[in-house]
């Protein structure tokens, strides 16, 4: 019996895809954090396993590196040195990342994959893809596109004493807007300002875990994430895998 074409291609496609679902569901200690720093040290950030900023913490002389007008890019850059801390800790634990330069990748067997790929899945993928990229791409200048679900507006948490502001764009910090334009930030030591930028977190999250439900309906983008929020069983189930 003749192999039709393109099917070694396809067979070697969903072995590929096996094995990385099988390395991008290594899992994260929910429990663990990750630290990182502004470029002057002033400012200490922690995320955990998903991202979320849990602490932030202020030298006791932050102020005399970091102008108060700059505090808030400063936290964001602390945040984003914490995500790198996070993604690199990850990668050590992906097989193979660790390797030395140099040395010879120890010989790897390709496990035998036995593939029966659903057509309805791979055109129900592609439509949702295309979904995907309709809700996602910008509009072009001087072209009508079909309406369809509005970019959700980034969510904003107000700290306790309304002096820090947090601007989340999803899950990723956006913006940081401290105050000061009064004399809060003059007269208010580090641990006090540091209450306020871990209090203005929280408020962040929680709205934004708050709005979740109505954000995600009928959302392309939504729909994705969670079909393919299990790898392993997203990709056996479009290749129907038997493994």
């Amino acid at each position: 019996m003749t192999t039709p074409a393109g099917f070694d291609d396809l067979h070697r496609l969903a072995g590929d895809a096996a094995r990385f679902a099988r390395i991008f569901s290594v899992e994260q200690d929910a429990g663990h954090t990750f630290t990182g720093h502004d470029a002057t040290e002033r400012v200490a950030v922690s995320v955990t396993a998903d991202g979320q900023v849990t602490d932030v913490e202020l030298a006791r002389d932050w102020d005399r590196e970091i102008d108060p007008r700059s505090l808030g890019a400063a936290v964001v850059e602390a945040v984003g040195a914490a995500t790198v801390n996070r993604v690199s800790a990850w990668a050590d634990r992906v097989p193979g990342a660790g390797d030395e330069p140099g040395e010879p990748a120890p010989p790897r067997t390709r496990e035998p994959v036995t593939i029966n790929p659903s057509t309805a899945a791979i055109e129900d993928l592609l439509y949702l893809l295309h979904r995907v990229g309709q809700e996602t791409a910008p509009p072009e200048r001087g072209r009508r596109r079909d309406p369809g679900p509005a970019r959700p507006a980034p969510t904003k948490g107000k700290s306790e004493g309304g002096h820090v502001v947090v601007v989340l764009n999803g899950t990723t910090v956006a913006e940081v807007r401290v105050e000061t334009n009064t004399m809060w930030i003059g007269g208010a030591n580090h641990l006090e300002v540091a209450g306020e930028l871990r209090s203005a977190f929280e408020a962040a999250y929680l709205r934004a875990e708050e709005e979740a439900p109505a954000r995600d309906a009928d959302s392309a983008v939504a729909e994705l994430k969670a079909l393919t929020a299990d790898p392993q069983e997203f990709v056996a189930r479009l290749f129907g895998l038997d493994r």
